[in-house]
């Protein structure tokens, strides 16, 4: 069961009283889901994030309210300042401990330097890709999966999201196509051909006027 809990208390105030709230370092927060009353706590600023960032999006968090009521849950949302990153408001849904839910999982690549399709500055792995839905149980739900690049020896390969090693139980709902990591041609060599084409370009106009329209030079008209 869950190891995450956060201590939140019932909320009073709605609307823009919740300003008040975040000025003493306290954040409103909304539990929701399982065809239940969606509640409006409040949660103590740094024991929320502190919560938060130890569960991310993948594991149970028991909400505790009032000291009494207990909810498990996930993160679902998290609205910040766009200025200063400051937490403003989060979401959490209630799950079933025993039933299948869709969470989205980060993906972290692995062994690029052992890529073929890298040597000798041929290219260079990208990510196409950073999180994944999977489905399972709250408890069977990783907090990561890893994709391995090692084979990637062209730029043709991929790494696909029907790539990602499962572990037990686990089901992926996103598009199994969905390209997660490839082999990017460098940068530099596109601009270097870019750049080589462009002079060629300006010599060309350049000896056509120097030419005239005839093709003969300026020297032989005379």
């Amino acid at each position: 069961m869950a190891d995450l809990v956060l201590h939140a208390e019932t909320r009073t105030a709605m609307g823009k009283k919740n300003r008040a709230l975040r000025a003493k370092g306290i954040v409103p927060i909304h539990v929701y889901g399982l065809n239940d009353a969606p509640s409006s706590l409040q949660a103590e600023l740094r024991h929320l994030v502190s919560v938060v960032r130890e569960a991310g999006r993948t594991s149970l968090v028991t909400v505790e309210t009032d000291g009494e009521n207990q909810d498990f849950t996930l993160v679902r949302d998290v609205a910040t300042h766009p200025v200063s990153g400051a937490v403003l408001h989060v979401d959490f849904l209630r799950v079933d401990p025993t039933q299948a839910v869709e969470a989205p999982v980060p993906v972290v690549l692995i062994n690029q330097e052992e890529a073929p399709g890298t040597r000798g500055g041929a290219g260079f792995v990208t990510q196409g890709v950073y999180e994944v839905l999977l489905s399972a149980r709250p408890d069977d739900i990783p907090n990561e999966l890893l994709a391995d690049c090692s084979g990637l020896d062209s730029f043709d390969a991929a790494v696909l999201a029907s790539d990602l090693p499962l572990p037990p139980d686990v089901e992926l709902t996103s598009d199994p196509d969905e390209r997660v990591a490839w082999i990017q041609p460098p940068r530099v060599i596109e601009e270097d051909l870019v750049d080589e084409e462009a002079i060629e370009g300006e010599e060309g106009e350049a000896v056509g006027e120097a030419e005239g329209e005839d093709g003969d030079s300026p020297e032989s008209s005379q």
